[in-house]
């Protein structure tokens, strides 16, 4: 049973526009989390069955980002909107470190134990925060391109004082504008990729809102690549699976901050998909489910090796030119490659 924090606001069926077959048992609660200081986190939650998946999305998106992802996996899916974003208040302060204290506060509200721990972007860096002060639930991290672990340019150049006044001014107008919104996620997130017209429309819907909550995210970036605590300087405290992804064309997370993935990791396991960009969700989503699920098959073979004795290797996987393979049920199986 949930803690009384969490309180049930809806309850749908999400729309089926995947060419994927769905399971037509999977209905998405929205659930809202009340936070110690009386802030509050909104939740997406999908019913299922094994190691639970926590999911946390990239800068202006929301949990809904995850929708078609959840729809094909068995697993229980709790996708989080993170401070900022969907239907959650901003975070205390500009840092990671506040957002992952909110998430932190979420998971225990909804009492959730031994996950996998999936993050995309600037959830990467909230997932790997998590990671280090979760360790005994978290059962496996997987990183998508992930934040926090190398400076990234662009989040810099926007805090520049004149950039800034400008993004601050400009970018609500900028999401409002389906052409201009088309445009930018094709040239700079998806490869080319159009946007899901759902994540257009809350966009649109959410312009004004979300862009305060995009500014608070962007310093926290910015700050994550520039601490003497960042990531990339240091060996985290967490012994547990790792599982890293990058497009070879990622415009916003460059491709060279898989290095420190894995300083912090060094059991990190990082493959490189070609010709793919920011957003796997988006590009590749089922290649991204199998690579989830080999994640979760990971995580019982780690636990078999704590049983035997034996150390985690560190291993970089060179850049896939190989056809997806489905996963093979029982097996802790390869990552799947993907041309």
């Amino acid at each position: 049973m949930a803690s009384p924090a969490v309180q049930i606001a809806s309850q749908r069926r999400s729309a089926d526009t995947s060419s994927t077959p769905l399971r037509m048992d999977r209905v998405a609660t929205a659930t809202t989390i009340a936070l110690p200081d009386g802030r509050r986190l909104s939740v997406e939650c999908w019913p299922g069955d094994g190691t639970p998946l926590v999911l946390l999305h990239g800068l202006l998106d929301c949990a809904a980002g995850w929708k078609h992802l959840a729809e094909v996996m068995d697993r229980p899916c709790y996708a989080i909107d993170l401070p900022g974003f969907g239907g959650s208040d901003r975070p205390t302060r500009n840092r990671i470190s506040a957002y992952t204290e909110d998430v932190q506060a979420a998971l225990a509200a909804l009492e959730a134990h031994d996950f996998t721990l999936v993050g995309h972007s600037l959830g990467g860096a909230v997932a790997a925060g998590l990671a280090e002060r979760l360790r005994d639930d978290v059962a496996a991290l997987v990183l998508i391109a992930p934040v926090g672990f190398g400076r990234v340019r662009l989040a810099e150049a926007i805090q520049l004082p004149v950039v800034r006044t400008l993004v601050r001014h400009g970018l609500p107008l900028a999401l409002r504008n389906p052409v201009t919104a088309f445009g930018v996620y094709m040239a700079v997130v998806g490869n080319g990729h159009l946007p899901d017209p759902e994540l257009v429309a809350r966009l649109r819907q959410n312009a004004h809102r979300w862009a305060a909550g995009a500014e608070c995210a962007n310093e926290a970036v910015t700050a994550s690549g520039l601490s003497p605590r960042a990531f990339y300087r240091r060996q985290l405290d967490y012994a547990g699976p790792v599982l890293a992804l990058w497009g070879d064309r990622d415009r916003l997370v460059p491709l060279a901050h898989r290095d420190g993935v894995m300083t912090a990791f060094p059991q990190a396991q990082v493959s490189v998909w070609k010709k793919m960009g920011h957003h796997a969700q988006r590009e590749r989503p089922s290649e991204l489910a199998q690579f989830i699920e080999a994640a979760c098959r990971r995580d019982h073979a780690s636990a078999r090796d704590a049983a035997s004795g034996s150390t985690p290797r560190r291993q970089l996987v060179a850049v896939a030119a190989l056809t997806p393979r489905p996963p093979t049920a029982g097996t802790t199986g390869e990552l799947p490659a993907v041309a």
